[in-house]
């Protein structure tokens, strides 16, 4: 190695937040007062009730797939450019499908809060 010194390179924020340590105190949450906690409540118990029907949606293409692959052991034979169907399946449907369920959750849970 060279006797040159090393120099040590870093963005003014790293400097600042090794600075300034970690965080100071936690944050107290604001008290709601007795008619906003139970509507926060209420809002809360309804998008975990409709959020009921998405979660069974997940475990049914989580849980189902396999099984229903399992079911139809001719998508194994079945090739698309040379890859059997059942990877494609496996690949191309759930990531997707996933993504679909958690924006209708999203919209609905938002639902409710614009109409409570």
């Amino acid at each position: 190695m060279s006797g040159t010194r090393r120099t040590v390179v870093m963005s003014p924020q790293t400097r600042l937040a090794r600075h300034r340590g970690g965080p100071r105190r936690p944050r107290r949450m604001p008290r709601l007062e007795t008619a906003e906690l139970e509507r926060a409540r209420e809002l809360r118990r309804a998008q975990l009730t409709h959020g009921l029907p998405t979660l069974g949606a997940l475990f049914a293409l989580v849980l189902g797939m396999p099984l229903a692959l399992s079911a139809l052991p001719v998508l194994d034979e079945i090739r698309v450019s040379g890859v059997p169907l059942s990877w494609l399946v496996l690949v191309l449907v759930p990531f997707p499908t996933m993504s679909l369920l958690a924006l209708r959750q999203l919209r609905r849970a938002e639902t409710l809060e614009r109409n409570r």
